[in-house]
């Protein structure tokens, strides 16, 4: 439970059910709108999502990863190298087209290698 001076993160409401991945956009809608202090006081954008710094990357250049990470995070694994997303996604690429294309993308961009197979 938070208290009154704690920001719940948008991953904590997400694992929690008082969030839906779609809601992202009005998490950061709203920490813009605040100033990027929505608790007045500045937090960093990736905190404020509850986003790891590698996570929050993944997610701004490839939103649809944001689903891999939670998915991760709900198996109580953190996204703390790119291996670990790869890992979830590969997992499910066998039976998911989305997991498909982000493994490629991965391959593609260098942060897997080719063969990585989870």
């Amino acid at each position: 439970m938070t208290s009154s001076l704690e920001v719940t993160t948008f991953l904590d409401a997400l694992l929690g059910g008082r969030a839906f991945l779609e809601d992202v956009d009005g998490w950061v809608d709203r920490w813009h709108k605040a100033g990027g202090a929505p608790a007045g006081r500045p937090v960093a954008l990736h905190d404020y999502l509850g986003l790891g710094p590698i996570e929050y990357a993944l997610w701004v250049e490839r939103p649809s990863s944001l689903r891999f990470v939670v998915e991760a995070r709900r198996a109580g694994r953190r996204v703390d190298d790119i291996t670990g997303l790869a890992s979830i996604a590969v997992e499910e690429a066998n039976d998911d087209a989305e997991a498909q294309r982000l493994v490629a993308w991965l391959r593609a961009t260098r942060r897997i290698p080719t063969d990585h197979t989870g």
